[in-house]
Order: C-alpha cells, then sequence, then structure tokens
C-alpha cells in the first residue's frame, strides 16, 4: 500500500476484536510518533503505553473520548511536556502531529485506530487519579487502538468550496 492509500483508506475505528497487540507493532506505532515534526526540534512528547484493560476502564470513565476506548486492547496517551516547550500552542502542535503519524502507522499495519481528544477537566482527573503525571506534563490526546472489529467505505472528503488561494 502507499503512503497515499494509506492516508485515504484510515477511518477512525471505534471496535476492536479481543486479540492483542504485538509489542513490535506497538513500538513502530510509537517510532512513527517520534518521527513527527517539531517546533524547533525541542520534541516536547512523552507516550504512555496502557495495556491494563481495568485502567483503560478507569480512564474511560473520567475521559470525553470514553466510549472509543472501552473495548481496545490499547490505548496510547500522547503527553505534552511544559518543560521542553513552555508555549502551549506549540506542543499542542506537535503532540497533534505526532498523533496523526501514529493514526497513519495503525492503518499501515492492518490495525484500526481513533483519536480520542481531551477536554482539560478531563485530562486534570486524569493525570492527577490514574496516571501519575509530573505537573509540567499532560495528556493531549488517546489513541484506541487494536485489530478492527469493523470495516468502513473510503470517503472522498475533498471540498472544493473550501480551498482558497493566495487570499480569501
Amino acid at each position: 500500500m502507499s503512503d497515499l492509500d494509506i492516508i485515504f483508506k484510515r477511518s477512525s475505528i471505534r471496535k476492536y476484536l479481543d486479540k492483542p497487540v504485538e509489542k513490535e507493532k506497538i513500538h513502530e506505532i510509537l517510532n512513527a510518533g517520534f518521527a513527527a515534526p517539531s517546533a524547533r526540534n525541542l520534541r516536547p512528547y512523552h507516550f504512555l503505553v496502557i495495556d491494563d484493560k481495568e485502567l483503560i476502564l478507569e480512564i474511560s470513565k473520567l475521559s470525553f473520548g470514553k466510549k472509543i476506548m472501552v473495548g481496545a486492547p490499547v490505548v496510547i496517551a500522547v503527553l505534552g511536556d511544559l518543560n521542553i516547550n513552555p508555549t502551549m500552542e506549540f506542543v499542542m502542535n506537535d503532540t497533534s502531529s505526532c498523533i496523526q503519524n501514529m493514526l497513519l502507522a495503525i492503518e499501515g499495519l492492518g490495525l484500526g485506530g481513533c483519536w480520542c481528544g481531551q477536554r482539560r477537566d478531563d485530562t486534570e482527573q486524569i493525570n492527577a487519579k490514574l496516571l501519575n503525571l509530573p505537573d509540567n506534563v499532560f495528556v493531549s490526546g488517546f489513541i484506541a487502538l487494536g485489530y478492527k472489529a469493523e470495516e468502513k467505505k473510503q470517503i472522498n472528503r475533498f471540498d472544493n468550496t473550501k480551498v482558497h488561494y493566495n487570499k480569501w
């Protein structure tokens, strides 16, 4: 499959088989995250791999993306580190680039995944109650992933009305 095929085939998968994901595939997904671009190459991110079903369930109770996580054999918390880059906007951009790379890697490895965005109040509770993160580190988003228990039809989302050149 070409890179463009992966981009256009990828969709948000919310249902997973009850099958563990191999450590080698998780490593490749993480490697894709580390390959993402970063403002001034500061790389203000960390990744927390969660495969404990009870912990995933507890996180899902406090998370905006709770329905997506339940049933996923693996959830990766993508974390921003404000000690590495104190500019929140750059950290959010950098972690978002990581998440997109990881979602494409997930598709390329024959798995399914879904980006679970987080609200600030959810993140603070998750940090404080479950993940024991230092004060300077926050959850930018979660990625639920596993072997697909659903397939989605490929949709062409190109919208010419939203393309502008030089000026609005």
